[in-house]
């Protein structure tokens, strides 16, 4: 079954099940009893880490920034940037994304002082770095161990800096690094050799950097950072492609994809991303700014958070810090071998026409994901990476056959070959080399050193034994062999998502498949969603709660969903909300689907359920959106915040203006938990100014820097230009026009500005007038937030600014 599939409650008092076998820092449901008899559950986790990470031998006042995770042979090799005027790359290894030893030196070649954001991949044999010293191009080198030492293999290939391979199905290779405006992306004809390349459309509005892709269910996920390290609004974004690499992308509504500009915890950017212990989740790993060093360069600490994945759409469950996080699932079989298969984990087995059989002796369950890390060291012979084995005639297997490089998927019981593909050309099958299978009730997949080869959607999975068998003279060298009961994302579905943040519907943790029906289309995004369709539809997330607080919760849901109740139970209250159908008459016609408030709960710091249920109809919904919220404490004057103050501010008798023309000048105050409120200003224009400004409302995120894009935070900006009032939706390098309205200000007058923030809906009027002069009901809105000023120059003032909670 999916995780979405789990019935919320489980059968028999007392039973405890750990839904990560092997240990796997996932979650644990145990059941008890309420009053009335009914079951429930509480959630555990019994391995946990938390951001910050501190290593052993980090670079003394720098840190590690840059991270870059190489898995290889079921192990994690940390890489970071080295500190200006040092020479050498440090690197680190781990069994499990937590626990990390230091490996020293990996290379102490001259090119290596001040080596910028070092990655390394592995290729038939050979490790291969790329880095960039100090900004100055981009040198390889290579090594046959992940540990080094690298040697330099090449001259100075120019190219900025951050430069990140990655590695097609088909085996070609591709070259990405940073650009102003954009990254750019180069076909490599070798390892060492880089052609001529282009801009691709992921830029974020300035200098941007930090790129990685990966490629999942034939989509291309990019990530990339920006503007600059030493602002706390730097970034991770990312885009998604359907055709190539270096194709046109989408860049999905919900960037920035990693950010944070607490005071505590901001600066996050140039991150990497890499397989989960368990083959099945995904992390990615970024560093977060902690001030600069006594030499002027950045210090930095090593964070990781979980990916989830849901279509086209990839989430963070974050960005987390200074608090309890599921540690990555471990696989529920593995074992490193490198000699002989033991007795407690393997056992022979006798199969016709092989010289020589080992499987496991725990079965996989009827999902899983295996990976076997063999060199095969001779081309005579064949072998078989063995799984869903019942007997020696009942399994399936993979079948490498070097002779002619065939990578073949067989069914043994069926005594036939299902499906066969080419190896790439050139293998050393001397070297070592992964095979992944992958398999589920929608099909097998398998890998050949991370490149899909086959993708069978019609042999569904069958539970067995893993394993090896060969013929001929192979003597084949055993590595890192493993299986976890998860395959396609699975385990996405059982996470403990985090709270605030938001939880795509498709991966509730417990539903029916009878009861929820998952739709792979008709979203703009290109994300799944989920419809209560049956009688006792309802999605629930474990999830874990950062502190205490009062909590909105919003749903994204379809406008067929109109009329429709949904049952939410949220901190031990029970509340049934209905889905008014004038919530879904609006002025944008940009999507069907809808944003609803489902209201405020009061929950407690820690691990609890949080459940959605069908009330009446069938409520279609992708994601649902939890926010720490507050209400102003009846009218208040806006206190503005000193460290939220960009440009040359001054506030007298309740008058805040420019005492110094800036073009880009902005103050912020106020509570970031506001939800619905009105805000009243008293603006008052220079009868000479011809400039514009603008008052801020909703906004998260906000900083200031000499390279940010000059849009640095998320939020509304109602702009006062020429007699017109102009409301946008602002996301950093995204600015989108909403509408707008008449509004003459007359000049060197004071003018009363209200403006009414319910939900979804932004009403502005013109002093007491009750008809508004421009509305808006945004269908993805921002239902927090701040408030805040912008202009450019001293011939704008505002006064008497207030918020109440009248809207």
């Amino acid at each position: 079954m999916n995780g979405w599939q789990m019935k919320r409650s489980l059968i028999g008092i007392g039973i405890a099940v750990v839904l990560a076998a092997g240990g796997g820092g996932i979650w644990l449901l145990t059941q008890k009893q309420d009053e009335q008899g009914q079951a429930r559950e509480a959630i555990t986790m019994d391995r946990t880490y938390q951001n910050p990470m501190t290593l052993d031998q980090e670079w003394e006042d720098y840190g590690i920034g840059d991270p870059y995770v190489l898995r290889h042979n079921g192990k994690y090799y940390l890489y970071c940037s080295t500190k200006d005027w040092r020479v050498g790359i440090k690197a680190w290894s781990s069994d499990d994304l937590v626990n990390w030893s230091y490996e020293g030196l990996v290379t102490e070649e001259p090119v290596s002082e001040g080596a910028y954001a070092p990655e390394v991949v592995y290729w038939n044999g050979s490790f291969y770095m790329y880095t960039s010293p100090a900004g100055k191009g981009h040198y390889v080198l290579q090594s046959d161990s992940p540990t080094g030492p690298f040697k330099v293999k090449t001259d100075n290939l120019g190219l900025t800096i951050d430069g990140s391979v990655f590695i097609d199905d088909d085996a070609k290779w591709y070259f990405t690094h940073a650009e102003s405006g954009g990254i750019m992306a180069s076909s490599m004809s070798d390892p060492y050799t880089i052609e001529a390349g282009d801009k691709l459309n992921t830029s974020l509005g300035h200098w941007t950097e930090g790129s990685m892709i990966i490629k999942r269910e034939g989509r291309y996920f990019i990530t990339y950072t920006g503007n600059h390290v030493f602002s706390k609004g730097y970034r991770v974004n990312y885009a998604v492609g359907h055709e190539s690499p270096t194709g046109l992308y989408t860049i999905p509504e919900n960037n920035p994809l990693i950010i944070s500009t607490d005071k505590d915890f901001n600066g996050l950017g140039h991150s990497a991303t890499v397989l989960g212990p368990d083959m099945d989740s995904y992390y990615i790993v970024y560093h977060n700014l902690v001030g600069s060093s006594a030499e002027g360069p950045p210090v930095r600490k090593l964070n990781m958070d979980r990916l989830t994945f849901n279509g086209d759409k990839m989430t963070v469950l974050g960005p987390t810090h200074d608090a309890p996080v599921p540690a990555p699932a471990l696989p529920a079989f593995r074992d490193p071998l490198g000699g002989s298969p033991s007795a407690d984990k393997w056992q022979s087995a006798e199969i016709s026409g092989e010289d020589a059989a080992w499987v496991t002796t725990m079965p996989t369950g009827d999902r899983f994901t295996a990976e076997y890390n063999v060199a095969l060291g001779s081309e005579s012979g064949e072998l078989e990476t063995i799984f869903s084995y019942a007997s020696a005639d009942d399994y399936r297997s993979i079948r490498i056959n070097p002779s002619d490089r065939s990578f073949s998927l067989r069914d043994a019981a069926a005594d036939k070959e299902i499906q066969k593909a080419s190896l790439p050309e050139g293998m050393d099958f001397s070297k070592l080399h992964t095979v992944r299978v992958e398999a589920d009730q929608s099909g097998t997949r398998a890998y050949w050193d991370g490149l899909l080869l086959i993708d069978n959607a019609g042999l569904a999975a069958k539970a067995g034994q893993i394993g090896y068998a060969w013929t001929g003279s192979l003597k084949p060298e055993l590595q890192y062999t493993a299986f976890s009961n998860e395959a396609g994302g699975s385990s996405d579905n059982k996470m403990i998502k985090q709270v605030p943040g938001t939880m795509e519907a498709a991966h509730a943790a417990a539903s029916d498949n009878n009861e929820v029906t998952i739709h792979h289309e008709g979203t703009p995004d290109g994300s799944y969603s989920a419809e209560l369709t049956g009688k006792a539809a309802e999605l629930a997330f474990p999830v874990y709660v950062r502190s205490d607080g009062v909590y909105m919760l919003a749903a994204m849901v379809s406008d067929a969903s109109a009329g429709s109740t949904l049952e939410v139970e949220a901190g031990g209250v029970k509340r049934s909300v209905k889905l008014k159908p004038e919530l879904f008459v609006t002025e944008d016609d940009s999507s069907e689907w809808m944003k609803v408030p489902l209201g405020t709960y009061s929950l407690k710091q820690g691990l609890q359920w949080l459940t959605l249920s069908k009330g009446k109809g069938n409520p279609d919904i992708r994601f649902i959106e939890t926010i720490e919220a507050a209400a102003p404490e009846a009218e208040q004057q806006v206190v503005f915040d000193p460290d939220s103050t960009f440009g040359y501010w001054q506030e007298d008798g309740g008058t805040v203006g420019l005492q110094l023309a800036g073009d880009n000048s902005m103050i912020f105050g106020g509570d970031a938990r506001w939800t619905d409120m009105e805000v009243g200003v008293d603006v008052t224009q220079a009868e000479a100014a011809e400039d514009e400004a603008s008052i801020l409302l909703r906004t998260t995120m906000e900083s200031s820097f000499r390279d940010q894009v000059a849009d640095s935070f998320i939020g509304y900006e109602l702009t006062f230009r020429n007699g017109r009032v102009i409301l946008k939706k602002v996301s950093y390098e995204v600015n989108q026009e909403l509408t707008s309205g008449v509004l003459e200000l007359g000049n060197g007058k004071a003018h009363r500005i209200r403006i009414k923030l319910k939900g979804p809906s932004i009403e502005v009027f013109d002093g007491d007038n009750d008809e508004p002069v421009l509305s808006w009901t945004d269908r993805n809105a921002f239902l927090h937030g701040r408030i805040g000023l912008r202009a450019s120059s001293s011939d704008w003032q505002f006064s008497h600014i207030t918020v109440n909670t009248k809207s």
